[in-house]
């Protein structure tokens, strides 16, 4: 029996067979595609459409409700409106400065942060003098709750928070990744402070956030990257003692005002920390990056983790997509056969599909659901 994109969802988040393994892809910002990508894929189905960029770092395009019907996606993303006081502006150079002060430069296919709101800054005493934006801001929650009722009553979509709370991603974009992991070498109180200044920027935000939009939502985000492509970016002892916590209370805080599921974003080779992630609250990990250190092994993953974990995305798009269509549908069949038994998987990209990616290698991906993704 056919069933809805929410009911498909809603059964696979907890660990339960739908008709067909469900699809999420296209605006989540770790899980989308590049606008190069996606102008390559609309002249390849001489299809014209305005493309709009819904992330301005990674040059994302925002996928038409078109294209997301053709690759069966089965969610829809409820995105806050930017703050008052904040538009962003290119320069000449096609820089531009976020609303937190870090400079962004455009380096090929992406823009990268290059000069940073707290770099300057030496003591506590420094830090206290810098000023965060109103994560409060009535300008950002205007108008959401009208969008996520008219969604949920009027279609059958399952619909997710856009944003994405990080942690130390936005400490590394306001101190550099460089300096701030100095810090928690050398200096950890600065570290920890610049943390706890941003959990507080987060739980700000995500509590008018989810009170506009939280009992709509079947999932919501939360992330940041704890592994390189060969391990952890910092020694597990220091994530368990300083990064752990910290997870947790935001993990914990999330899901007190939210019975959505928690999906969590983490790149890299991050077996050795999927325990710690899950003590933390994630109910569903994202990409599950299928060719770093101690990734490879999917029926490892299925077997230990699958019990507690969702997983979603485990696509190969690192070490396939810029081959052949069959290629990537070989490699994205694995990733069924080994996820999909019992519930528990939701099919993607793994992270952005990238701008080397043949359209007809996307069209294949997204046809693999279609040949071998019913249950």
């Amino acid at each position: 029996m056919s069933m809805t994109s929410r009911e498909r969802i809603r059964l696979a988040v907890n660990h339960k067979e739908p008709d067909r393994v469900p699809v999420d892809w296209g605006i989540l910002n770790v899980a989308g595609i590049h606008e190069t990508a996606y102008r390559n894929l609309l002249k390849y189905l001489r299809r014209d459409e305005v493309i709009a960029i819904h992330d301005p770092i990674q040059i994302l395009a925002l996928p038409s409700d078109y294209i997301l019907d053709m690759f069966g996606v089965d969610t829809r993303y409820i995105m806050a409106n930017p703050p008052s006081n904040w538009k962003l502006t290119h320069n000449e150079k096609g820089d531009w400065v976020n609303e937190f002060g870090t400079t962004y430069s455009r380096v090929g296919d992406y823009c990268d942060f290059t000069d940073f709101p707290l770099g300057g800054y030496e003591t506590i005493e420094d830090l206290k003098k810098y000023k965060m934006p109103d994560p409060t801001d009535p300008a950002r929650f205007a108008g959401l709750r009208e969008k996520a009722k008219e969604m949920y009553e009027n279609t059958d979509y399952a619909l997710c928070a856009y944003s994405v709370p990080t942690i130390h991603y936005m400490a590394w974009s306001m101190r550099g990744f460089e300096r701030y992991l100095l810090d928690m070498a050398a200096d950890i109180k600065i570290a920890n402070y610049i943390a706890d200044m941003i959990i507080d920027y987060h739980m700000g935000f995500m509590e008018n956030y989810l009170k506009e939009v939280g009992d709509y939502l079947d999932i919501m985000w939360a992330g940041d990257d704890w592994g390189v492509q060969a391990g952890p970016i910092i020694s597990p002892d220091m994530f368990r003692t300083h990064v752990k916590p910290r997870i947790a209370k935001l993990n914990r805080f999330l899901k007190d005002r939210c019975d959505a599921k928690l999906g969590y974003h983490c790149c890299g080779s991050i077996y050795w920390c999927l325990g710690d992630l899950i003590d933390t609250g994630v109910d569903i990990i994202q990409p599950v990056q299928a060719n770093a250190a101690d990734m490879t092994d999917s029926a490892r993953l299925k077997r230990e983790f699958g019990d507690k974990l969702v997983f979603h995305g485990t696509t190969d798009n690192q070490g396939t997509y810029h081959t052949t269509p069959e290629i990537v549908q070989e490699s994205a069949r694995h990733k069924i056969e080994a996820f999909a038994p019992g519930g528990g998987f939701i099919f993607s990209s793994g992270h952005n599909i990238q701008s080397n990616c043949p359209p007809e290698n996307i069209i294949a991906l997204f046809d693999t659901v279609k040949k071998w993704g019913a249950y």
